[in-house]
């Protein structure tokens, strides 16, 4: 067996192509301060269970995901496996404490149940919760979930910050800033953390091939829409040495030359990415593994983001740009504090294109201000970016706009903005024919615009099952009906 003073376990159902970076980086971060420390990607574990058992692993998955169970005498199927693989886990692991990534909202019912068992396996094990997914959802977005567990005794700690220096604070003393929604300070040196450690994980399996990085924390806009400010008050940044060594050293470490940035923008500081991209093109100019990377960019003009910046991207090993674009119309944008102009993005498709650099566009669809005309914008943009078809490999409609506490939207336009039947369910004062009938409809007839125009439309599960749950949620409020929810593919579906 293996003893450990932390094993940090990733709580399904969530990204399976990469083993999540935060296990790694946590492992990295206590062993480097003298403590020692395993990882365990139950996500991945459960994954395995599609080819083996495609039946149960639907039904789990929506279970875990969605807490959906046709036949509630079937959730037996779901202790069973959250027994099994907890007993798997003390069998090879003995812990002073299991940390589990609550990755989203959606991991939670996993997350509870997993924590149950191992307290009843073992009560003497210390049970951490931490991640995004600990937050509840909707418009009064709490701890309250966590905090009603601690007090039944479930979990004995919860962090709703950063990781690294909570979970070596909880080891050292058994409190410490950000645990248990106390204070805690963001890290404003990112220069300190380790390289993570995927050492546990047989990177092979994951059929996406890819490592994370990360170059920052934060974001230097501030989109109406986000929340992220609420999670890291300052963008801090790595020098682009930094990241870039990182992604040579791991990539001679575990032999993965694709790397995916987590970052909400690679280019938030242009001097940091001038230096990233100055050195990863030399490095790939002799390499013999060339390495790629993708992530989030900002949208600049040739003013901030010059031809000499878009050459050098593409020999860094640019392969893939995601786009928060998310309207055609600059009047919708300007209200989200996007800060570009239409300019600006024909420039940087252009770009792209010239430099065979893919992106993806990521789009919302009846944001609050949003009018039919600027619907009809956004169907006209995609229409003029015909095109540059052969470098935007998807499109992301999303689901519908959810208001989030916390994001300007929430707050400064409060008081035009009716939330009281939930985030997703609000009414614009100044846009009342904005329903969310319309909102959903305007979702189907963009996939549908965007689909006989030959672009590929981004099919998420989550995002269409989501769809579904909110409008059979408000149908059931409106009693009227539009979109037959037995269909799994919305994209196929007619408006009426």
């Amino acid at each position: 067996m293996i003893k450990c003073d932390i094993l940090v376990v990733t709580a399904p159902y969530t990204e399976t192509s990469f083993p999540l970076q935060a296990p790694a980086i946590i492992k990295s971060s206590v062993v480097k301060h003298g403590y020692t420390a395993s990882t365990f990607d139950i996500n991945h574990d459960f994954s395995k269970m599609e080819q083996t058992d495609g039946g149960n692993f639907q039904l789990l998955k929506n279970y875990f995901t969605y807490g959906e169970m046709d036949d509630k005498a079937k959730i037996n199927i779901a202790e069973d496996y959250v027994k099994d693989v907890s007993e798997r886990i003390l069998q090879k692991y003995t812990p002073k404490f299991v940390a589990v990534s609550v990755f989203t909202y959606q991991c939670q019912i996993f997350s509870e149940m997993f924590s149950k068992t191992i307290k009843s396996m073992d009560p003497n094990i210390g049970i951490i919760f931490g991640g995004q997914g600990i937050m509840t959802q909707g418009i009064n977005a709490s701890d309250g979930w966590v905090k009603d567990l601690r007090q039944r005794k479930v979990i004995d700690h919860y962090i709703v910050s950063e990781g690294e220096r909570a979970i070596l604070d909880l080891l050292k003393t058994g409190k410490g800033h950000g645990v248990n929604n106390t204070d805690w300070k963001q890290e404003l040196n990112l220069e300190r953390s380790p390289l993570p450690d995927y050492g546990d994980y047989d990177l092979d399996e994951y059929k996406g091939g890819r490592l994370m990085i990360t170059g920052s924390r934060g974001c230097v806009r501030k989109c109406s829409f986000c929340d992220i400010h609420k999670h890291w008050n300052k963008f801090v940044y790595r020098s682009g040495q930094s990241i870039a060594d990182e992604m040579i050293q791991q990539s001679k470490t575990y032999k993965k030359y694709r790397f995916s940035f987590t970052d909400s923008l690679i280019n938030g500081s242009m001097k940091a990415y001038r230096d990233f991209i100055t050195v990863m093109a030399e490095y790939n100019s002799t390499a013999e593994e060339r390495i790629t990377w993708a992530g989030q960019f900002i949208v600049r003009g040739l003013k901030s983001m010059t031809e000499e910046d878009w050459r050098l991207t593409k020999l860094a090993g640019a392969e893939s740009l995601g786009l928060g674009v998310e309207s055609g119309s600059e009047a919708v944008r300007n209200h989200m504090k996007k800060q570009f102009s239409n300019q600006d993005l024909d420039e940087f498709t252009a770009q792209a294109y010239n430099y065979k650099i893919n992106l993806q566009f990521l789009m919302i669809i009846g944001y609050p201000t949003e009018t039919g005309k600027d619907f009809k914008d956004t169907i006209k943009m995609f229409e003029k970016y015909k095109k540059y078809q052969s470098i935007i490999d998807s499109v992301h409609l999303g689901s519908t706009l959810g208001v989030l506490p916390g994001t300007p939207l929430a707050e400064e336009y409060a008081h035009d903005l009716s939330l009281n039947d939930g985030e997703n369910f609000w009414i614009y004062q100044p846009n009342k024919s904005l329903t969310f009938r319309e909102r959903i409809k305007r979702r189907i007839l963009a996939g549908e615009e965007l689909q006989k125009m030959g672009y590929t439309i981004s099919k998420n599960d989550n995002q269409i099952r989501l769809l579904h749950f909110l409008w059979g949620v408000y149908k059931s409020k409106q009693k009227q009906g539009v979109i037959d929810l037995n269909t799994s593919d919305i994209q196929d579906q007619k408006y009426s």
